[in-house]
């Protein structure tokens, strides 16, 4: 397998913003994906494409997860092949974790999706990569060569990125951008995060964050920082201490040197949401709902990228004025770590319906 090849899961969910959120995820490490809004495009989308994952929501109209689980295991074995379907489902079908494993699913998720949890799925059941046979090679160079062209000048001159490997594995300039975009949004934590468990001797924790960093500069082509992680993601499963302590410093000053390198990709999304900013559909109260839901059940978790995704995927829709205002104070309190105003900023379904009507 090649480790120039990221992998590709399918999201299965009939709630925008779950997708929005499972998606945020994966890419946080280093994981594209695809969407499917019900059971019947899932099928569609499996006949088209090759994935390595399908995560699979149990409750859906029409095809719920376990008739789609069904008619995806028929496919798989017409093809040939064998590919590891995940169910996600809220956390009152916990009790029915032993039917869904029986039914089929080799692991199951409880929303909200804990990013740990999801990590340690990924680490399990997805390869590094797979070998492209030549032809397919040789149509990708060309798109990747137009891709790259739409790419701003800087961004091919960032030294330790790879550009041309960064549009391979997001497969368009603007996936690309994204990427990057969250890449550096998230350095400052993860380094933090990763220096705590160091600091703590969390050697498990330890290695799932290099894991996902491995994973995520791989995905943007920063190779010498995914090879740098790799090594110390096989240390941690060694156990090899020595090897941790004396190379995480290196690997962290040259993540954090990211910052300043990507620091101009804020420009450059600045300007697409100015561009973006007449065209955005108006956002349903369905979907607002489901949003203030998640960030408050991740915020009773403490759990502050998980919040953040979901900020950024209302960044899609236009607001209404009262939204606008607390959307910006809910950013400002998750930017201060001010838990208890988050919290009272995120108010029940209930109060949020008041206050709509």
């Amino acid at each position: 397998m090649s480790e120039e090849q990221t992998s590709r899961v399918l999201i299965v969910d009939d709630v925008p913003i779950n997708c929005v959120i499972l998606s945020s995820l994966l890419a946080s490490n280093g994981v594209t994906s695809d969407v499917a809004t019900g059971g019947k495009e899932c099928l569609k989308l499996c006949e088209e494409n090759s994935y390595d994952l399908i995560l699979l929501d149990h409750r859906m109209p029409e095809m719920d997860g376990v008739d789609t689980l069904v008619q995806l295991k028929e496919m798989f074995k017409r093809q040939g092949r064998e590919v590891p379907v995940v169910c996600h489902t809220t956390e009152d079908a916990r009790k029915n974790i032993n039917l869904y494993k029986a039914a089929g699913f080799v692991e199951v998720l409880i929303k909200p999706i804990e990013p740990k949890r999801l990590s340690e799925i990924l680490m399990t059941y997805l390869p590094d990569g797979d070998e492209k046979n030549e032809k397919n090679k040789k149509v990708e160079q060309e798109k990747i060569k137009q891709e790259l062209e739409k790419l701003p000048d800087w961004i091919k001159n960032v030294e330790g990125i790879d550009a041309e490997s960064g549009i391979e594995h997001c497969e368009t300039a603007e996936d690309y951008l994204d990427a990057l975009s969250v890449f550096k949004s998230s350095i400052q934590e993860k380094t933090s995060d990763i220096e705590h468990f160091l600091d703590d001797a969390n050697w498990k924790m330890y290695t799932l964050k290099v894991h996902s960093l491995k994973s995520m500069a791989r995905l943007i082509g920063a190779k010498e920082l995914s090879k740098d992680a790799a090594e110390l993601e096989a240390a941690g499963k060694k156990n090899d201490i020595d090897t941790i302590i004396k190379r995480t410093p290196k690997l962290l000053e040259t993540y954090r040197g990211f910052i300043l390198l990507l620091a101009p990709i804020e420009q450059e999304n600045k300007a697409h949401e100015g561009e973006a900013s007449d065209v955005r559909p108006e956002i349903s109260d369905e979907t607002l709902k489901d949003a203030y839901t998640s960030m408050t059940e991740f915020a009773l978790c403490y759990d502050t990228d998980s919040v953040q995704m979901v900020l950024d995927s209302l960044m899609e829709y236009k607001l209404k004025e009262n939204d606008e205002r607390r959307i910006s104070d809910i950013r400002t309190a998750l930017s201060e770590l001010d838990w208890e105003k988050l919290r009272g900023l995120l108010t029940p379904a209930s109060l949020y319906d008041n206050k709509r009507h």
